[in-house]
């Protein structure tokens, strides 16, 4: 389930998306996304209204699920690093084009190709030396 959201465009997703990247029934996604947001690891980010039946509920990853990701091997952390650089270089309103913004897409290819810079020295500016956690 979290390589699942994981894996999902913004790091979050609902049961039935959930449930047809894993092959898992209902039931058993509802009651284990429930334990992972009482553990910290996902949040509800969202309710979208139902045109028939029950709202649609999106789940996405806390910081702590992120963590517990990169340590369950799901998520690299270089993926955690670019969503962050991502993050600061839209505070900062800065385009594209930007250093901040090219190392970020940089870090989502694995082996990082063309990257002008040290990669795990990067990650560990942005995360810390033990990884985040």
């Amino acid at each position: 389930m979290l390589s699942a959201i994981t894996h999902s465009p913004g790091f979050e997703s609902f049961g039935a998306e959930i449930a047809r990247r894993t092959g898992l029934r209902g039931p058993s996604i509802y009651k284990s996304l429930a334990r992972l947001t009482e553990r910290g690891f996902l949040q509800e980010a969202r309710v979208e209204p139902a045109r028939h039946g029950t709202p649609r509920r999106w789940f996405a990853l806390t910081d702590a699920g992120r963590v517990l990701a990169v340590r369950w091997g799901v998520m690299r952390r270089e993926t955690v690093v670019a969503e962050r650089l991502r993050a600061v270089a839209a505070v900062l309103d800065l385009g594209a084009d930007d250093p901040l913004s090219r190392a970020a897409d940089l870090l989502d290819v694995p082996g990082v190709p063309g990257a002008e810079f040290d990669v795990n020295a990067l990650v560990e500016a942005v995360l810390g030396p033990d990884g985040g956690s």
